[in-house]
Parts: structure tokens; C-alpha cells; sequence
């Protein structure tokens, strides 16, 4: 082989091992990221809808600690926080990185409940107070009562 042909290999074989090593590291990030999540942010990963008698179609993604939150096809995106020990009901807030109009910026506020696959969230308007409890305000807080998609 001449010194040519080995300094290709040899730069071939760097860049394969550089690239397989970034690989591999980015997905020991995902890993860490998903390891440090607390239980609650846990139980809540997944895909959400809302039921087929439902008044509003919503379908809620939570992956890590970011969520988009689809309601009658339009798009909230944003970080999800969760105070599972907050009284008299755990807290549910996003932080709206994405969304329409004046949203984005601003926080959705609400109180969560979790029972298995169902998924209860009474949430503010963003910007709006935290709702107290699971009773809906015209305009200002919504209920949205969801079920965990099936996977397959």
C-alpha cells in the first residue's frame, strides 16, 4: 500500500470512528435527559387524545419535558412543568416557547390529575391565573379530559 492510499484510509477510518463517536454520545445525551426526568414528567410521557364524545379535539405529545399540545388544530409548544405535590391539586405549567398570536412567551397555568391512562387538566388561558380546581371559566379556564393513545 502506498503512503497515498494509507493516509486515505487512515482519514476515512478517523472520520467513520469521529462520526460513530458523536453517535453514539448524542444518544447517551437522550438517555441522560430521560433519566433525569422526575416520576411525575415520567407517568405523563406519551401521546394524549381527547375522547371521541369530547367537545374539543385535542391530542397532546409529551416527550421528555417538552409538550405540543394540539387543540382543534392549532399547535402550543413548550417546556412542561410539573408540581406533583402542590395543594389542594398537583400543578400543570407550560412554559410557550411556540404557539398563535400573543401566546408565545406567556404561561398555561393549571391543576392535573392522573388515574392510569386518563388524564385530567384544567388549564388557564396563557397568561391567566391557575385554576383552583377542575371546574372550567368561559374564555378562561379549559378541562380537557384525555386518554392515553394506544401504541400500534
Amino acid at each position: 500500500m502506498t503512503l497515498t492510499k494509507w493516509m486515505k484510509h487512515s482519514l476515512l477510518a478517523a472520520v467513520f470512528t469521529a462520526l460513530a463517536t458523536s453517535a453514539g454520545l448524542s444518544g447517551a445525551t437522550a438517555s441522560a435527559d430521560e433519566a433525569t426526568l422526575s416520576p411525575a414528567l415520567k407517568a405523563v410521557q406519551g401521546v394524549w387524545v381527547s375522547g371521541d364524545d369530547a367537545t374539543v379535539d385535542a391530542k397532546w405529545t409529551v416527550e421528555n419535558d417538552k409538550i405540543t399540545a394540539s387543540v382543534n388544530g392549532v399547535d402550543y409548544i413548550g417546556k412542561l412543568k410539573l408540581d406533583k405535590d402542590a395543594k389542594p391539586h398537583p400543578a400543570w405549567t407550560i412554559e410557550l416557547t411556540d404557539g398563535p398570536g400573543e401566546a408565545k412567551g406567556k404561561e398555561a397555568k393549571g391543576v392535573y390529575k392522573l388515574d392510569g391512562e386518563k388524564l385530567v387538566v384544567n388549564i388557564s388561558v396563557p397568561g391567566g391565573d391557575r385554576p383552583k380546581d377542575f371546574d372550567p371559566a368561559e374564555d378562561a379556564v379549559y378541562l380537557f379530559e384525555l386518554k392515553k393513545e394506544k401504541k400500534g
